[in-house]
């Protein structure tokens, strides 16, 4: 599968021009002409080539950008959206070039019925079949030299066709029906007509030059079949009445001068366009295999002697075996033109966002316009639905679910692609459109930077820091790595080292809350000073497109580490972020991770982060949030109930809130509070580290403090 055996001439111009001139422009171009009149079908053969001209175009710009290997198409998309993007459209286009070899041998069935009207058309499909199948398994080689004494035949049936007599008036023939459905229908008949521009690039892994090859061969093939098909319509609709045209499928072989020789062309031309799509399908089906996206890869990788993939052949044959026996011609050309629509849309979509997104990387040698696939793409879309709605919502349908079996899949093949880019893309033009916008508390959401000192810091908070961000949180973890200045310098390797393995164990620790979807990012960061390295990093961050609104720290028993704490604490704030402290029970942990403590002082400055938090914690621990004031007189007790009351209305809180009033003073009325899994209080304007560990010391729980930025808001 490897030799380089074809070049632009007999790999690539001769397929696609044989299989453009095909079934469709002997035994149902001159039935277009009559259902839809030259004018009509002057426009289909314009649209139908502005959309293979876009994608050939398109196609050509990608060809020289990327090594295309094997699989024409399929590697196209493959390479630039993935393998499951090139999967879910290699597999309907596989199908689609293996249905074709029925659609052009159905065509020489009817070719031979006008000889032999007594023969069943069954049986004369089946023969021919037979035939293509054992040259296909004989040689390739063979199958492409037959080609140019087929070419020789189709240019003397155009001569016959154009040098025959009629009857027909130019000007009656202009304009024959003005129904919209007529047309599209006819549309949908004659699309297959100029979608063997793929049968050059289904060759590409045996093309001496695909960069080259494809592009020429592919482009000149357009350019000749366009000016063919126009001269043959105008040819039709000067000399045959549209009444003839429209009932009698062979007309264009009554009109010859010399019938043998259109009768020749039309054998010769499917013959030859259905060999093409013979040799053509298997090496998609072989591509497909090579990167494991179809089952019994194994068996489809095999090849003969010959170097033909014998597994895909036999395989080929018999769904083009299947197809013969349950469809006619214009069923297949419809069900054809849908496929054929899907795949070209997504090659040209593919160049658009290439071009689009402007990454360095899509550096083609061959560049088109960016307009040019966008249309192309618009253009594939639109037709789709114009000719069937219910079916091009099937084929999408289909196409997505495949594209996520796929994706679900383990698969080892690596493919370099542009989805990540694309997402990115879009992310960045999204982010400098909010950059215009003001900011509005209702859109916050916890977006938290969390300076750990160690991994056991990170191990012992990562299910509460998953529970404050997830699902549509954002987490950016950061390791300070002090390094002395001059030992840096001179052993410089060493740091780099260490840096690297921080790095990997923070990926590990993070992999769990990676792998339920929880945005993260994480880095190991160089400082000759623990704290002074925290700041800078705040610093940066609050520049970047997507900031962190909030930083969480964990309070440690080292009274020594306070005012590190303390100068990180204080920078956070000046920075805008709001403050989350933990201070951490090791024996307690967490405990069931179902009732959240929530205490609140009358008009704290503190409590839209607290509750915002409250409602993250109950949201994912599937828990109850009980609210708790302390008040010094019992005459305040029913004021401080109705005065929760009103906040669990106002901010909306869950149903089930409980309100709990202790009388008393604070420090002696937490020994009384209700037990629950976690604390949260709000922060006093000095920071008090001592007074933190005593209150998380009497409640016997591990305790979060808080310091709203300002930017919170839960009645929002």
């Amino acid at each position: 599968m490897q030799n380089k055996r074809f070049g632009t001439f007999d790999g690539v111009f001769t397929p696609c021009l044989l299989s453009i001139l095909g079934v469709i422009m002997y035994l149902r171009l001159g039935w277009v002409v009559g259902t839809v009149g030259l004018v009509g079908t002057l426009g289909i053969i314009v649209f139908a080539n502005f959309i293979t001209l876009a994608t050939s175009l398109s196609m050509s710009s990608v060809v020289t950008n990327i090594r295309i290997g094997v699989g024409g198409a399929y590697s196209i998309i493959t390479k630039s959206l993935g393998i499951e993007a090139g999967g879910a459209i290699g597999i309907p286009l596989y199908l689609s070039q293996a249905i074709s070899v029925a659609f052009y041998i159905a065509g020489f069935s009817e070719c031979w019925l006008y000889i032999f009207p007594d023969h069943n058309s069954l049986i004369i499909s089946i023969i021919v079949w037979c035939v293509l199948f054992i040259i296909t398994l004989f040689s390739a080689k063979l199958a492409f030299r037959i080609q140019y004494f087929i070419m020789a035949v189709i240019v003397l049936s155009l001569i016959s066709i154009i040098l025959g007599k009629g009857q027909g008036d130019l000007s009656s023939n202009l304009w024959q029906s003005v129904s919209v459905k007529g047309f599209w229908e006819a549309f949908a008949i004659f699309f297959p007509a100029v979608t063997g521009i793929l049968a050059g690039a289904s060759m590409s892994g045996e093309l001496i030059d695909p960069k080259k090859d494809i592009p020429r061969g592919t482009l000149w093939a357009i350019i000749v079949s366009f000016i063919i098909y126009v001269g043959l319509a105008v040819c039709f609709a000067s000399k045959v009445p549209a009444l003839v045209l429209s009932a009698d499928y062979v007309i264009s072989i009554e009109m010859g001068r010399w019938s043998f020789l259109v009768i020749l062309g039309i054998m010769g031309a499917t013959l030859s366009s259905a060999l093409n799509m013979f040799i053509g399908s298997p090496r998609v089906l072989y591509a497909l295999a090579k990167n494991k996206i179809i089952p019994f890869s194994k068996v489809f990788l095999k090849v003969n002697s010959r170097g033909e993939p014998f597994a895909g052949v036999v395989f080929s044959g018999i769904v083009a075996l299947i197809t013969i026996c349950l469809s006619s011609l214009n069923e297949i050309a419809t069900l054809l033109t849908m496929i054929f629509l899907i795949t070209y849309g997504m090659i040209n979509l593919v160049v658009f966002c290439e071009e689009t997104m402007g990454i360095v990387s899509f550096r083609p040698t061959f560049r088109v316009p960016k307009m040019i696939p966008f249309l192309g793409a618009l253009g594939c879309a639109g037709v789709m639905f114009l000719i069937d709605v219910k079916f091009s919502l099937i084929a999408i349908v289909g196409i997505v679910f495949i594209y996520y079996l796929l994706l679900k899949r383990e698969t080892e093949v690596y493919s370099p692609d542009i989805r990540s880019g694309v997402l990115i893309f879009l992310a960045e033009q999204f982010a400098k459109l909010a950059n215009h916008l003001p900011y509005y508390p209702k859109i916050w959401k916890p977006n938290v930077i969390f300076p750990v000192q160690d991994l056991t810091q990170l191990k012992f908070s990562l299910g509460l820091i998953r529970s404050i961000v997830a699902p549509s949180g954002r987490l950016t973890v950061i390791n300070i790595i002090e390094s002395n200045y001059k030992k840096r310098i001179f052993n410089r390797k060493q740091q780099g080292e260490d840096k690297v393995e921080v790095d990997k164990q923070l990926s590990r620790v993070l992999l769990p809350l990676k792998e339920e979807g929880v945005f993260i990012e994480s880095a190991a960061v160089e400082a000759s000073d623990r704290v002074a390295g925290i700041i800078t990093v705040m610093q940066m961050s609050k520049g970047m497109f997507f900031p962190p609104n909030s930083i969480f720290y964990v309070i440690d028993d080292d009274v020594i580490n306070d005012k590190s704490a303390q100068n990180i604490i204080s920078e956070a704030s000046l920075e805008g972020l709001g403050i989350i402290l933990l201070k951490y029970n090791a024996k307690i942990g967490f405990s069931q991770e179902k009732i959240i403590n929530l205490w609140i002082r009358h008009k704290s400055p503190n409590i839209n982060l607290s509750i915002l938090l409250s409602l993250q914690l109950v949201r994912n621990w599937e828990g109850r949030v009980r609210i708790l004031q302390v008040v010094k007189n019992s005459q305040d007790v029913e004021e401080a109930r109705k005065y929760l009351k009103k906040l669990i209305d106002l901010m909306r809180l869950p149903l089930d809130s409980e309100i709990e009033v202790l009388c008393g003073e604070f420090q002696e009325q937490l020994l009384h509070a209700s037990p629950a899994d976690i604390n949260i209080f709000g922060m006093q304007e000095t920071i008090d580290f001592d007074l933190m560990r005593q209150v998380a010391d009497k409640i016997n729980t591990s305790v979060l403090f808080l310091r709203d930025s300002k930017h919170e808001s839960a009645l929002a």
